[in-house]
């Protein structure tokens, strides 16, 4: 089985994954390919594998990679056979605008959006939080967000569950995905 889950930048898929890989340390990270650099906390034996353009423009025209994005400038991409459904428990984030194409290559993946309608909270989150992008970088995604947002609604019946995130339920949001997810994971993984 894979778990997704799909928001904008800044909305906190990666500290839910995180948490749910901390719990559940058999659950495995789907790896990415990406022509970005990678961020200080992906560079050990993260979720993402850096390869030139070349060698991912390669690894597209094999047919090897699948959910090809081009995000920010870069280019992403994931293998197919990793998509494909297998009986250990996989973990990854999807663009909500691949979901489709990823369901429609294993129709099984359980998919978690998140949602806000506080770009503020997303502002305060890309710049105080994660520090990873200049201050131009963090209003295009915040403008993005809002799209992006929009798919997920728009394709609500794709997920399992779609939970919005507010200053006041940030702190719950891990929970709530647990609770989602308690009739797939066992206990203490």
């Amino acid at each position: 089985m894979i778990i997704s889950l799909s928001g904008p930048s800044g909305i906190g898929k990666g500290f839910t994954k995180e948490g749910i890989l901390k719990l559940h340390p058999d659950i495995e990270d789907l790896a990415w390919f990406t022509t970005r650099l990678l961020r200080p906390n992906e560079q050990k034996g993260g979720n993402r594998i850096h390869v030139s353009l070349s060698e991912f423009d390669e690894l597209e025209e094999s047919g090897e990679l699948v959910l090809i994005q081009d995000l920010y400038g870069h280019r992403y991409g994931v293998k197919k056979e990793d998509l494909l459904p297998c009986p250990n428990i996989k973990l990854t984030e999807l663009h909500p605008n691949i979901l489709k194409e990823a369901l429609d290559i294993n129709p099984e993946i359980l998919a978690i959006g998140f949602v806000t309608f506080d770009f503020l909270l997303l502002h305060k989150r890309l710049s105080v939080v994660r520090k990873t992008e200049s201050a131009e970088e963090i209003e295009q995604r915040v403008v993005i967000a809002k799209s992006e947002i929009d798919a997920i609604l728009q394709q609500e019946a794709l997920f399992t569950s779609v939970i919005e995130v507010t200053e006041a339920t940030e702190a719950s949001v891990l929970e709530q995905v647990f609770a989602v997810l308690a009739p797939y994971l066992k206990k203490g993984g």
